[in-house]
């Protein structure tokens, strides 16, 4: 576990390069660019699905700095709601599908008496988990849920109350999978084996090597 864990730390360093030097696919930028302005206006009837696989091959950031994120609870924590949506709403202008993000946009102005703005980003995490989840349940290669990167597997996860306990890489027929062994917190009793589609994040590591 130590060694793949060192091995998605090497991934999220190249991937960062290449998004430095600019790499980018021009018409799922302009995609993910149109949904997004759409979904600024209050259009929460977008395709979810497109704007993350959109962001994925865009120029854009998909996911938000582990360091932003722990500030920020820090600041929740610390009842300094005001500090954290500053931050926060600067952070979405950068990284704006990154679910974790939306759910402490929704935290923080919840407490902060702004109703409105609260459930926008309620509806983001729901449309942004819900794409993730489609209709499948996890269960099996076949049935996996596809992500554009490491950090929505464990986002999904906590948002479904699962703690991983145990995780591996698996391949089938062409495809890379991320297998996650997790306790379901409602019932520690329960272990389950969730599957995650990972050629998006696979891919853009192979895109940033050969670079």
């Amino acid at each position: 576990m130590k060694t793949r864990r060192v091995f998605w730390k090497l991934a999220i360093v190249l991937l960062c390069t290449a998004l430095v030097h600019g790499k980018e696919n021009p018409a799922a930028t302009a995609g993910y660019e149109k949904a997004l302005q759409q979904l600024k206006s209050g259009d929460l009837k977008i395709d979810f699905k497109a704007l993350r696989i959109n962001c994925a091959a865009s120029k854009y950031e998909c996911e938000a700095d582990a360091d932003d994120i722990k500030q920020l609870s820090s600041l929740l924590n610390a009842k300094k709601f005001d500090q954290a949506l500053k931050k926060v709403d600067q952070l979405l202008e950068k990284v704006f599908v990154d679910a974790e993000l939306h759910y402490i946009a929704f935290i923080a102005n919840s407490e902060s008496g702004n109703k409105e703005k609260a459930e926008f980003h309620k509806a983001v995490i729901r449309g942004l988990l819900d794409s993730i989840q489609e209709n499948k349940h996890g269960q099996s290669e076949e049935d996996a849920f596809v992500v554009i990167n490491v950090h929505e597997e464990y986002t999904f996860l906590r948002f479904s109350h699962m703690q991983v306990t145990q995780q591996s890489l698996a391949h089938k027929d062409g495809h890379t999978y991320d297998v996650m062994v997790c306790r379901d917190m409602n019932n520690k009793e329960h272990e389950v084996t969730a599957y995650f589609n990972v050629d998006i994040p696979t891919q853009s590591l192979r895109d940033a090597l050969a670079n």
